[in-house]
C-alpha cells in the first residue's frame, strides 16, 4: 500500500538528458516516483518531443497521486501517438480523469471507448476499461450524496501534508492512527511510517515493543477484547516497492509484550501481508481479517481470513472469495461486531473513482454482494480505512480528496476524516475492555436513499426500449439449439471487437467522399448504437435492481430479433438464443444479485423469438454479398434483442 508520496529534492546541477533519463529510471525503479517525475520534467524541457519521456513521466505522477498531472500527461501522448506505441496511455487516462473529477466522469467514459476499439487484447486492462465503462454508468445513477452525512476533516491537530491513514477510537477522546513524518529536517530526509496516539488533539507517537523504528510501522488495531495488538511492519521503501508482514503484542495487566510476526501461514513469504483487523463472528469464533497478494486470490490485493484457535494459533487463512474479491484491490478491512458487517475498500467494485468503501455482511457460508456506501462517504479520490468508533456513534475514513493537506500535488497524500453515524450505542468502552455483545444483531444498511416507487419505475421505463446488438449467426454459429452458455456481456464484448473487421469490409473497393463516408457509417454503428445499447443495459440493470430491492415483483418483457440471411426457422432458434444470452446476463449480474429473484419468481423474463419475421423489405439475404448481408449498419440492426417493457405484477 502506498503511504503517500515520498520527496526528494534534487540537486540543480547541469546534467544531459540521458544523465536525467538514467536518474530518472533509478528512481522509479525504487519507487521513488516524485524524485522520478523532477528528472524526467527536466529532461522533457530539454527534449519536449521525446514521446517516451512524456509517457514515463505520466506515470510517475500516476503513481505518486497527481491525477490531474498525469491526466495532462496521458493525454498528450494519446493525442501525438499516431503509430499507438503507449496503447495504454488511453486506459490510464480515463483512470486519471475519473480520480480527478466527478466532472470528468463523461470524458472518462470516451476516453475508455476509445481504448477499447483500438486494444486488441484480452486481458486485465480491457476487462478493467469495460469494468470502468459499466462503474460510470453505476456512479451516474448514484451521485446524489446522503443529505443526513456531513464529513468532517480532522484539521492539523491530527493531519499534515504528507499523509495519515488508519484511525481507530480507543474511547473517550483517544484517537490511534497511522502517518508519514519526516525522521529530520535534512533534504534528504526518509519518510517511516509511525503509529500515534492523539489525545485532546495532541499526538504522540507510540511504538510496540520489539517493533524496528527505521521500519514503516503502521495499520494498528487491537482485538475485540484488548488483549492483542496487531500492526504491520513493512520495508522502508518508498512507493510500490513496499512489502509488509503482520505483528502482534499481547497486553498483559495493560502492558505490551515484545511484538512477534505471525507465523508463515499468515505471513505467506514474498507476499504483502497487512492490513490486520480480527472480528468476531456471529457463532463466537475471534476471525483475523487481513489484505494480501498472495496466490489463490482473484487478482492484485484480497481480503483473507483466519480463524483464531483459544490456544492464539491461526487457522488456514481462506480467501473470502467472490462477490467480494475481485480481479482488482480489496483492502482495508474492518469488522462491526455489534452488526457483523465487515467493510473494506476496492478499486473495482461500482464505484465514483479510485477505491470506494464498501459493506458486506455473511449470507450463509457466503458473503452478500457488496454495498457501496455512497457519497460523500465515497468520492472520486481513494477512500480507504473505514473504521466505527467505540461507541459506533463515528466513522473515520482515509482519502486524498480534494481539501487533503499536501505539498505539491493536490491529490498526493491522504488525510484522516470523520462523519457522524447516528448509530450511538451507550457502549464507551476503551479497546482494553471492549467485548463482544451478548446477543449479536444483524442490521442491514439501506442500500441507497429510497425513492417513491413510481419515481423508480418512471427511471427504469424512460430507457425503453433497450436494443442490444449481435455480430451474424451470434451467439454459438451453426447450430439450432435455443440456449447458450454466454452471456451478453461476452457476447458484446465479441462484437466489439470486431469493428475494425467491419471497418474493412464495409469501406472495401471504395474510394475518396464514399470510403469516408462507409468509414464514419460504421464508427457510428458501434459508437451510437452498439455501445450505446450495453450501456443503456447497465443502467437499466442498476435500477431494476434497486425496484427488487423494494419488494416489487416484476415482469420484463424481451424480443428477439434476426436479420433475413438464413430460414426463418433456423432464425427462431437463433433468436431464442439471443434472448438466452440477456438472460444469462441478469443470472450473472455483480455476482448473482438478481438470482434470488429470479430463482422466487420476483422477477420474470418473458422472451419472444420472432426471427426475420419483422425485418423490412431490401435487407440483403446474400450469402455472397456480405458485405451488404452481413457487414451493412442497415442489415446489422436486425440482429437484435430489444427490452421492450417493464410491468409491476
Amino acid at each position: 500500500m502506498i503511504f503517500g508520496a515520498v520527496f526528494f529534492f534534487i540537486e540543480g546541477r547541469a546534467q544531459t538528458i540521458a544523465q536525467l533519463q538514467k536518474a530518472a529510471e533509478k528512481k522509479f525503479s525504487e519507487g521513488d516516483y516524485y524524485a522520478a517525475a523532477q528528472y524526467y520534467e527536466q529532461a522533457l524541457r530539454k527534449n519536449p518531443d521525446d514521446l517516451a519521456l512524456q509517457y514515463q513521466l505520466a506515470e510517475a505522477y500516476r503513481l505518486y497521486n497527481d491525477y490531474a498531472g498525469a491526466a495532462a500527461a496521458y493525454r498528450l501522448v494519446y493525442n501525438s501517438d499516431k503509430q499507438n506505441k503507449f496503447p495504454l496511455a488511453a486506459y490510464w487516462l480515463g483512470v486519471m480523469l475519473r480520480s480527478t473529477c466527478e466532472c470528468k466522469a463523461d470524458e472518462a467514459a470516451t476516453t475508455f471507448k476509445k481504448f477499447r476499439s483500438k486494444y486488441r487484447k484480452n486481458d486485465y486492462y480491457a476487462a478493467s476499461a469495460a469494468q470502468h465503462l459499466e462503474s460510470i454508468a453505476w456512479a451516474n445513477e448514484h451521485k446524489k450524496p446522503i443529505d443526513s452525512i456531513h464529513i468532517y476533516h480532522f484539521g492539523t491537530e491530527i493531519n499534515s501534508p504528507y499523509a495519515e491513514f488508519n484511525a481507530r477510537s480507543l474511547g473517550g477522546d483517544t484517537i490511534m492512527y497511522s502517518a508519514l513524518r519526516p525522521s529530520n529536517h535534512e533534504k534528504h530526509s526518509s519518510f517511516p511510517a509511525g503509529i500515534y496516539y492523539a489525545i485532546s488533539g495532541k499526538s504522540t507517537p507510540v511504538y510496540p515493543p520489539g517493533a524496528d523504528a527505521a521500519q514503516h510501522v503502521c495499520n494498528g488495531s487491537f482485538s475485540p477484547d484488548g488483549r492483542h495488538f496487531y500492526f504491520t511492519q513493512c520495508e522502508n521503501k518508498p512507493g510500490a516497492n513496499q512489502r509488509c508482514d503482520i505483528y502482534v503484542s499481547r497486553i498483559v495487566n495493560g502492558q505490551p509484550s515484545d511484538a512477534v510476526k505471525l507465523p508463515a501461514i499468515i505471513n505467506e513469504p514474498g507476499a504483502n501481508n497487512t492490513h490486520p483487523s480480527v472480528g468476531i463472528d456471529e457463532r463466537g469464533h475471534e476471525v483475523l481479517f487481513f489484505s494480501t497478494n498472495r496466490g489463490g486470490g482473484a487478482g492484485g490485493m484480497d481480503i483473507w481470513m483466519s480463524r483464531i484457535n483459544p490456544d492464539g494459533t491461526y487457522q488456514q487463512p481462506v480467501p473470502l472469495g467472490k462477490p467480494v474479491n475481485t480481479p482488482g484491490n480489496e483492502v482495508t478491512p474492518f469488522y462491526d461486531i455489534t452488526t457483523h458487517t465487515l467493510y473494506f475498500s476496492s478499486d473495482w467494485h461500482y464505484g465514483f473513482g479510485g477505491y470506494d468503501i464498501f459493506q458486506t455482511h455473511r449470507e450463509g457460508e457466503h458473503w452478500a454482494n457488496p454495498v457501496n456506501m455512497l457519497q460523500p462517504v465515497n468520492s472520486p479520490q481513494n477512500d480507504l480505512y473505514y473504521t466505527l468508533s467505540t461507541d459506533r456513534s463515528h466513522a473515520f475514513i482515509t482519502s486524498n480528496r480534494t481539501g487533503s493537506y499536501f505539498i505539491k500535488a493536490q491529490t498526493c497524500c491522504s488525510d484522516i476524516y470523520v462523519y457522524h453515524t447516528g448509530l450511538a450505542t451507550s457502549r464507551t468502552d476503551t479497546a482494553v475492555t471492549l467485548s463482544p455483545p451478548d446477543t449479536p444483531v444483524r442490521v442491514q444498511p439501506p442500500v441507497t436513499p429510497v425513492l417513491i416507487l413510481d419515481d423508480k419505475l418512471r427511471s427504469v421505463k424512460q430507457l425503453l426500449p433497450i436494443k442490444l446488438y449481435f455480430h451474424n449467426d451470434e451467439p454459438d454459429a451453426r447450430t439450432l439449439s435455443d440456449t447458450t452458455s454466454l452471456d451478453y456481456r461476452q457476447t458484446y464484448e465479441a462484437y466489439s471487437a470486431l469493428r475494425f473487421e467491419y471497418e474493412k469490409m464495409y469501406t472495401q473497393g471504395l474510394r475518396g467522399d464514399k470510403q469516408e463516408e462507409a468509414l464514419r457509417e460504421i464508427r457510428d454503428w458501434f459508437e451510437k448504437k452498439v455501445d450505446k445499447g450495453y450501456y443503456d443495459l447497465v443502467a437499466f440493470t442498476s435500477r431494476l435492481y434497486e425496484l427488487l430491492l423494494q419488494g416489487e415483483k416484476i415482469e420484463v418483457t424481451v424480443r428477439a430479433y434476426c436479420s433475413p440471411l438464413n430460414y426463418n426457422a433456423y432464425n427462431i432458434h437463433l433468436g431464442n438464443r439471443r434472448a438466452a444470452s440477456l438472460n444469462n446476463y441478469f443470472y450473472h449480474y455483480r455476482e448473482g444479485a438478481l438470482l434470488p429473484y429470479l430463482n422466487r419468481g420476483q422477477l420474470t423474463i418473458k422472451n419472444i423469438s420472432l426471427g426475420e419475421e419483422t425485418s423490412p423489405p431490401g435487407i440483403s439475404d446474400s450469402r455472397t454479398d456480405t458485405r451488404n448481408s452481413v457487414f451493412n449498419p442497415m442489415a446489422a440492426a436486425e440482429r437484435r434483442v430489444e427490452i421492450t417493457a417493464v410491468e409491476i405484477k
